[in-house]
């Protein structure tokens, strides 16, 4: 660092920071990027090492010049030419550019792709913010991070790299892809410098999505021959009717005016392909799309399987079922009640007519006053648990339920959780102002009915991805949950529509992104990590210890964000038995145990979050009490932070709130009766069994019904009575 010396910063990203500075010897004006080590996977710094690679061997006037790199114990630093203004900031500021301005800036494009496929590069990242002018106004790539190498044997490609706005339809589709890609990428280059904006410009990235598939481009009348016809070339839908290198280099708009090297390797990209390459060619993309649809088949494949046990289960129990009608129609009714009882239709259903009243603007600011709907909710629910009158009903329903249970084929859902659930956290700069008017424009779409959206995996998937995304901050995580909330609570959705979303939701495995987002939310960073780790240094992955903020330091946005999460996690959980499934693997994988014990002690601070947390457990047990250990674990977790304590029942049962009260007295009924005694002995002391009794006499009826089931049940366990 000696020879440079440092004027100013010219950039800050999630890699670091980039500076102006200039060389001590000559004093000409270089810039340094500067990429921390600290926090980074040994992934991310093998991806950061091969852009240097990639980079230093290019060597053309139409791409920034790689000067010289190296390593510290804690940063890489790469030294590039210097450029002294930004595509993006002309554009900015004067809209857009005339035909024979723009007509330059292709030549030097152009110039400087032709020599990346010569020498069987990718760029893949083709957009205005990766273009620089130099004190000549000669355009120059930029960013090489996303660039692939293509090895001589290598024809397509299929992981997808680059900006939505600039993405070639092909990888919209996730289909594989060749170098036409950046071919298309440069044509909506062109066509926002000329227009001011890209072919396809929308800020619903589901919107723009369906406008890249379907729609036609609109031409402008303005241009010339040659330019219209170069951008019809470049602009083609189908990849193998885009203008070849050869067309590209003898179209009159460009012709004489590209700046070709001699320095290409043996098989450039740019170069007509053999008979026998083609079908070498188009045997790589048949099998690329066999791999992929094989995958996809094996993975649902595994999933039935995993899932037949539970199916088998309920045939053999038909028949002792039909036998006892009484007994069924009490279940079917408790089952349904768990559902209404975790009050999640009312909430969600009195968010979305609240903000269809007034308006879609409202749902950037309007803030939602828990503690009036939390009021509200308690009243409503007193009106709806009319099944729990019956106390022997419901003493039925358990013994019922834990012996169909207890004598059923084991849950295979404790095997396996790494290869269900993988989990790559996504560490790149998010764009949160953006996001939030994509999701708000969404949410109004499907509040509105059009629900085709969400019944696609791909772009649900897209919906999903700030849960994986170290840098969402709530507010985004609170939209997208809401989002994601809504089909379940607006009028006249199909059922055959929620059928399909449900599905949706479980392949996209919806359950464990929201885990995986609390998990990020909450977590604790640490500024220490050996590069040679093996996943992020603030990942939430169990090769971490489970390491969380305290309390105090979360904020009324993270709360609200937490609160809606949850809120849906109960709702799917609720509703489908694969959704718990998906629920239990990721705690496991996902080392969650402590962040679900935090859950719990909210009581005092939020008591959506504890009700919802609760419900989920309980109806875990009750569904699958052989995964009573996840919960043993949850309750027994220990943590060096200050605010994980033991979990006091006996302040839960004398909660002001009514459903709280009801919901602790299940929560211990089956707790008692799927935990080990000697776990229950840690937290049981006579105090707890007098509170527990109390209730019998509770004002609420629902109260009541509740602790007279628990004390049924569990009056007849050792632990009951004898007490230290």
């Amino acid at each position: 660092m000696d020879k440079y010396e440092v004027i100013g910063t010219l950039g800050e990203g999630s890699f670091g920071r980039v500076y102006k500075a200039k060389q001590v010897s000559d004093s000409s004006l270089v810039a340094l990027k500067v990429i921390s080590k600290r926090g980074r996977s040994s992934k991310e710094l093998k991806g950061f090492r091969r852009e240097c690679e990639i980079q230093r061997d290019l060597h053309h006037p139409n791409i920034i010049q790689m000067l010289d790199s190296f390593e510290t114990e804690n940063e890489i630093v790469v030294i590039t030419e210097f450029a002294h203004k930004e595509l993006t900031a002309v554009l900015g500021k004067e809209g857009y550019l005339s035909e024979e301005r723009v007509q330059p800036i292709v030549w030097d494009l152009v110039s400087a792709l032709c020599y990346l496929h010569s020498n069987r590069v990718l760029h893949r990242d083709l957009k205005p913010q990766n273009i620089l002018l130099d004190i000549k106004n000669r355009a120059k790539l930029c960013d090489f991070g996303f660039a692939r190498n293509m090895s001589t044997g290598t024809h397509v490609l299929t992981s997808i790299k680059g900006t939505p706005l600039y993405m070639a339809p092909e990888l919209i589709d996730e289909q594989p892809y060749d170098y036409n890609a950046d071919l298309w990428s440069l044509g909506c280059i062109i066509y926002e410098l000329l227009m001011g904006t890209p072919p396809f410009c929308t800020a619903s990235i589901l919107h723009l999505i369906r406008l890249i598939r379907h729609e036609q481009i609109q031409w402008p009348t303005f241009l010339s021959d040659n330019c219209t016809s170069f951008l019809k070339g470049l602009l083609q839908k189908n990849p193998t009717k885009r203008m070849t290198w050869d067309e590209i280099l003898c179209h009159p708009f460009v012709k004489g005016h590209v700046t070709l090297s001699k320095n290409t390797t043996s098989m450039p990209l740019t170069r007509p392909l053999s008979a026998n390459t083609l079908q070498l060619k188009e045997q790589q993309r048949k099998d690329s799309i066999k791999s992929k649809h094989n995958k996809a088949a094996s993975s649902k494949s595994n999933e039935c399987n995993e899932y037949a046990p539970e199916q088998k289960k309920s045939s053999a129990s038909k028949n002792s079922k039909t036998s006892s009608q009484h007994s069924n129609n009490s279940t079917k009714r408790s089952n349904s009640q768990d559902i209404k009882n975790n009050n999640v239709e009312e909430h969600l259903q009195n968010l979305s007519l609240e903000n269809k009243n007034k308006g879609f603007s409202s749902w950037e600011t309007n803030k939602l006053d828990y503690s009036e709907q939390k009021k509200s909710g308690e009243r409503k629910n007193l009106n709806k648990n009319e099944t729990y009158k019956d106390s022997k009903a419901n003493i039925d329903h358990v013994k019922q339920n834990c012996s169909e249970k207890e004598t059923g084929e084991k849950s295979k859902m404790n095997k396996c959780f790494i290869e269900k659930l993988n989990f790559i956290e996504d560490n790149q700069p998010i764009e949160t102002d953006e996001w939030i008017v994509f999701l708000q424009r969404t949410i109004q779409e499907v509040i509105n009915g059009e629900m085709g959206t969400l019944i696609q995996p791909s772009q649900t998937n897209i919906i999903v991805s700030p849960l994986r995304n170290s840098n969402a901050n709530s507010k985004v995580l609170t939209f997208v949950a809401r989002l994601l909330s809504i089909p379940f609570v607006i009028k006249g959705t199909t059922e055959d529509t929620l059928t399909q979303i449900k599905k949706v939701y479980l392949d996209v495995k919806l359950v464990p992104n929201l885990v995986y987002a609390s998990k990020l939310l909450l977590r604790e960073y640490r500024e220490h990590t050996p590069s040679e780790a093996s996943s992020p240094g603030n990942s939430p992955l169990p090769s971490t210890a489970e390491s969380y903020r305290g309390i105090s330091e979360l904020c009324t946005e993270d709360f609200q964000a937490l609160e809606y999460m949850f809120l849906l996690i109960s709702h799917l959980v609720h509703l489908d038995d694969h959704f718990m499934m998906q629920f239990c693997d990721a705690v496991v994988v996902l080392t969650s145990y402590v962040l679900m014990k935090l859950m719990l002690l909210l009581s005092k601070r939020r008591l959506r979050i504890v009700l919802d947390v609760m419900a989920i457990l309980t109806h875990l047990l009750r569904q699958c009490p052989e995964n009573g250990e996840i919960i043993e674990k949850i309750l027994l977790k220990e943590s060096n932070n200050p605010d994980v304590k033991q979990i006091n029942f006996v302040d839960l049962l004398r909660h002001s709130n009514s459903i709280l009260r009801e919901r602790s007295s299940y929560f211990l009924l089956f707790i008692g009766k799927c935990l080990p005694e000697s776990t229950m002995r840690v937290f049981w002391s006579d105090v707890l069994r007098d509170t527990l009794e109390a209730l019998m006499y509770d004002s609420i009826e629902t109260v009541r019904n509740a602790a007279e089931v628990a004390v049924s049940e569990l009056k007849s366990k050792d632990y009951y009575i004898v007490v230290k």
